[in-house]
């Protein structure tokens, strides 16, 4: 199983000189499963309990449940106190910005960045991904969005309809935009769909959507392929490079991420975050303003 070629502008890319720290996090799109119960959390585990089991066996999360109702910044604490200062969240925006672009809520996407700031040091790469129908005739819509955007929380964005891409890479306006404003990409790879898979970069930070169904030796070779690629893409100066492992049994994710960290670390690739098990200090700060297009 191979994977597109790396473009020319994404060569350019990473020949900037971006000195950044080269960190992997491997993670699930769920911290709460009842096939991980016995394994993952022990038998006997209450749900409350669940993500203080998950962050000491995973690194990141992809984060969608801000996608269907934006947490509290009271809720977001209690969170932060299961998990290492090396977990992060990587939060998905709510559908209410992100499929309603042309008339969004400016106080709703205040709301989120309240959630986004109660996250602190655990905060990863947020996302936005785009409705499946949302072609690039609408990107003023996603350019006047971003102009709210609160500038000091990273982002990432997940074009779905073909029309943003020229082959295996999202168009020249599209990578200019996103570079020029500090905006990272979405990559997802599902078998047998290749329409929309890409290999731009555009920011020191990137998070790859991995559909799959290991541990069939057809995945497998995908994930190698994908960690040797992503090996070089942080050896040449990305910053933090974040794996969701989506699988058709959520009772293979935890083996799919095993897998991951074994291969990096044969490989002897320092950059792969490993959970560390430790207390945490009582964090809660006071919480910062914010105004939009800052």
């Amino acid at each position: 199983m191979s994977l597109p070629s790396v473009g020319a502008r994404t060569t350019g890319f990473l020949k900037l000189g971006h000195k950044g720290r080269g960190l992997i996090y491997c993670g699930a799109p769920v911290w709460s499963s009842p096939d991980w119960q016995g394994t993952i959390y022990p038998s006997k585990a209450r749900p409350s309990e669940y993500l203080r089991y998950y962050a000491q066996h995973f690194s990141m999360i992809e984060f969608n449940g801000s996608f269907y109702r934006i947490p509290t910044p009271e809720q977001v604490r209690v969170w932060r106190h299961d998990v290492g200062p090396e977990f992060r969240f990587c939060p998905k925006v709510s559908k209410d910005l992100s499929h309603q672009l042309a008339k969004f809520d400016k106080d709703l996407l205040l709301t989120f960045a309240r959630m986004l700031n109660a996250m602190g040091e655990n905060l990863g790469l947020s996302f936005l991904q785009l409705p499946e129908w949302y072609g690039v005739e609408q990107f003023p819509y996603l350019e006047a969005f971003i102009a709210q955007w609160p500038k000091e929380f990273p982002l990432a964005i997940e074009f779905r309809h073909p029309s943003w891409f020229q082959g295996a890479m999202l168009l020249d306006p599209v990578i200019n935009f996103l570079y020029r404003n500090k905006l990272a990409t979405v990559i997802t790879d599902t078998p047998g769909q290749r329409d929309v898979i890409h290999m731009s970069l555009t920011y020191p930070s990137v998070l790859l959507r991995f559909m799959g169904v290991f541990p069939s030796k057809f995945d497998q070779q995908r994930l190698k392929t994908w960690l040797d690629r992503l090996e070089d893409w942080a050896r040449a100066g990305m910053d933090t490079i974040y794996i969701a492992a989506h699988q058709e049994k959520n009772a293979s994710i935890p083996q799919t991420v095993d897998f991951m960290h074994r291969y990096l670390l044969e490989k002897k690739f320092e950059g792969v975050v490993r959970p560390v098990v430790m207390d945490r200090l009582d964090e809660d700060g006071e919480e910062t303003e914010f105004t939009l297009g800052g």
